[in-house]
């Protein structure tokens, strides 16, 4: 991929395998992805082909039998005082500086949300303690402190109170710029706030209310919106949402694509989702990448690959989708059935059920190279306009 871009994100040759009993399960093989800043980006692919397991491996999640034996995860840290930027392999980071990366600087929302929230702890708790261990809370705690300093001024009818109060608002005023650190009590309340602001931010209604109410006792919906309020809490540069829709009912699934597409405008965080509904890439995504087997097979902005779609896997997801304008007997597909990973295919993964594959695919693996402008395709033989 250009190296010219803006690149918030850059996977190159990510390999990881599973050791099972039955033997390694080979699940990602030199994955490449390139996401940009300010991006929001769809990975595609049937069930099992690795989307899920990229994500893992970005948040160094996986766990045995799963290693990851291979590749680079870089992640460019910009400071968001200075505007510096910092790569970092994530790969190579100790488990205690990976924590101030996970959750953090990048953060993920998973497929299930009757599943993921907490079951015993209020909305507002898991929020708050998400704030609390990521971020310094001074700066919040002087703010809620002068504001409580403010109505004391405006309840007293004392002048000689009035003016010592005014002394010690500008006292915290001063303290703004290098605020000390907070005590517990102050800290504690200054996450609750966090946490309400953040609910309201992803258009939950009543967020005081719900932040007080426990997982059961919210929609699907509801807790939807709860985690994604959850994962920004910290202000990621990454917000990856891990199938975040595929558990909603259709009309719940369209108000959490707004609500993203809504969030992106307004934090500026780039964003992956992981699916296997084009229907969702089309609406929310400007960028898409095309995962098959573990592999990655075409990456492209969401138009070109609309428009142009260059790899025969691409093509048959596409042409399988029902279209409401042709009236069909039978809908079409692609033959065959996805491999076994413990023993894949050689060469191309696709090639036992591409329709132009030719000797050299069973051979050689094909390379992510670059077929037009900004579209990378990993095929000996791509298809249409190229």
């Amino acid at each position: 991929m250009s190296s010219s871009e803006d690149l918030v994100l850059s996977v190159k040759g990510l390999t990881t395998n599973f050791y099972t009993y039955e033997g390694i399960v080979k699940a990602l093989d030199s994955v490449e992805l390139s996401l940009r800043r300010g991006d929001t980006m769809g990975i595609v692919g049937e069930t099992g082909c690795g989307k899920s397991v990229t994500a893992k491996c970005i948040l160094r999640l996986i766990e045995p039998p799963g290693r990851i034996d291979g590749g680079q995860i870089l992640f460019s840290d910009r400071d968001p005082k200075t505007g510096e930027t910092n790569e970092i392999d994530i790969l190579q980071l100790a488990p205690e500086e990976m924590l101030t990366i996970r959750g953090n600087k990048i953060a993920i929302v998973f497929q299930d949300p009757a599943t993921y929230p907490n079951p015993v702890f209020r909305i507002g708790a898991q929020i708050a303690e998400v704030v609390s261990l990521h971020q310094d809370l001074g700066r919040e705690v002087l703010e809620i402190r002068i504001r409580e300093l403010e109505d004391s001024v405006k309840n007293s009818s004392s002048a000689e109170h009035q003016a010592k109060v005014r002394e010690q608002i500008e006292h915290y005023v001063s303290m703004l710029e290098n605020p000390p650190k907070p005590d517990k009590k102050y800290a504690r309340k200054a996450a609750w706030a966090k946490a309400v602001d953040m609910l309201r931010l992803v258009r939950m209604p009543s967020p005081e209310q719900v932040a007080n109410q426990y997982p059961h006792e919210l929609s699907g919906g509801m807790r939807q919106r709860a985690l994604i309020a959850m994962a920004l809490a910290c202000n990621p540069s990454i917000l990856i949402c891990d199938e975040a829709t595929t558990a909603l009912d259709v009309t719940v699934q369209a108000q959490v694509l707004n609500l993203l597409n809504e969030l992106k405008k307004d934090i500026g965080a780039s964003i992956m989702i992981i699916t296997h509904d084009l229907g969702v890439v089309a609406e929310t995504c400007n960028w898409v990448m095309v995962m098959y087997a573990g592999t990655t097979v075409e990456s492209t902005s969401t138009k070109e690959l609309f428009e142009h779609p260059v790899h025969p896997y691409t093509i048959g997801l596409i042409t399988a989708i029902p279209k409401l304008h042709e009236n069909k007997e039978r809908l079409d597909q692609i033959q065959g059935t996805v491999p076994n990973l413990i023993n894949p295919p050689t060469g191309c993964r696709f090639h036992p059920r591409c329709a132009f594959a030719t000797e050299i695919c069973s051979r050689e693996r094909p390379s992510l190279e670059e077929v037009r402008p900004g579209h990378y395709v990993a095929c000996h033989n791509p298809q249409g306009n190229v």
